[in-house]
């Protein structure tokens, strides 16, 4: 992708990750939810020219068979620009570098075509949002 370069396991804050969720309407990380950055087992950052984070997801494994991606992210004036199947493109990669065989994604039902797209195929697992009370 011209313009972006991604890099593995990027040294970032909770506040600049926070900053690129809440661009597209996520909540941004509580003073809690911080040391969920350390917590995955790997994450992937897109960066400008400038050094700013504009795209970024997170990657859970067993380091063996599965991995997971989790909340893709991209900057609104980088969307639609094929930065987001980029870096989906790199996490699956790295996954496959480290022989994860079966990859899962979470996501929004809004954005099944868009997975779609970047080669993954809908199956019959579910996907539940659990509300706290």
């Amino acid at each position: 992708m011209e313009g972006i370069s991604f890099r593995i396991n990027p040294v970032v804050t909770a506040d600049v990750v926070s900053d690129l969720r809440a661009s597209v309407g996520w909540a941004r990380f509580d003073a809690d939810e911080e040391e969920v950055l350390h917590g995955y087992w790997a994450t992937i950052g897109g960066f400008d020219a400038a050094g700013t984070l504009v795209a970024w997801c997170a990657l859970l494994s067993d380091g063996r068979v599965h991995g997971v991606l989790l909340d893709v992210i991209v900057h609104p004036q980088w969307q639609k620009q094929g930065v987001g199947r980029a870096l989906v493109a790199r996490a699956v990669e790295h996954l496959r570098a480290h022989g994860i065989r079966i990859i899962h994604v979470d996501f929004l039902p809004e954005h099944a075509a868009f997975y779609v797209l970047c080669g993954f195929r809908m199956s019959m697992g579910g996907v539940y949002e659990i509300t706290r009370k």
